[in-house]
């Protein structure tokens, strides 16, 4: 009786909580901080409706078992679908989803963006990206690469690594 009265608990606190209540209105500073004390980095992921590429990349590239794992891992996934309504909360931006998407330039979709814990933005990737190339952009990233080396050098390195 305890412990399932412990579990629904948890359960409500957990949905309850201002960073997973609420999908449409997106607090990216308190992800930020969330990430920060779990170590992690955010991934954005901005797509929109009727995209081919969006949803390969939804649909093949995330939910591949190895890349969720290191998303699991490594990262706080953000959905970011600017098609839907919504507002994001970023720094000084306070709008609409397709609008915090324009703020930052981005102008084609799928696009993936990296946000510290320090909530700053690390990098950027345009494009689909398949699994085998997503794997070593989220190593990049989590292993914190991007601050030592250029991508084209390490995604070099990681490939040469792979042919011994």
């Amino acid at each position: 009786m305890f412990h399932s009265l412990m579990t629904a608990l948890v359960i409500l606190l957990f949905f309850s909580s201002p960073l997973f209540s609420d999908t449409d209105n997106m607090d990216i500073d308190q992800l930020a901080l969330h990430a920060k004390k779990e170590n992690k980095h955010l991934l954005l992921f901005f797509h929109k409706d009727g995209c081919s590429f969006c949803e390969k990349m939804r649909y093949v590239t995330l939910d591949d078992d190895t890349i969720e794992d290191m998303i699991d891992a490594y990262f706080i996934l953000v959905d970011i679908n600017i098609d839907e309504e919504g507002s994001i909360h970023h720094h000084d931006f306070n709008g609409s989803k397709h609008e915090y998407a324009k703020s930052l330039e981005i102008g084609f979709y799928p696009t993936v963006g990296f946000i510290d814990g320090n909530n700053s933005i690390v990098y950027g990737a345009i494009g689909y990206q398949d699994i085998e190339t997503f794997s070593i952009l989220l190593k990049y990233i989590y292993s914190g690469n991007y601050k030592i080396m250029e991508w084209e050098d390490f995604q070099s390195k990681m490939e040469f690594e792979s042919e011994d």
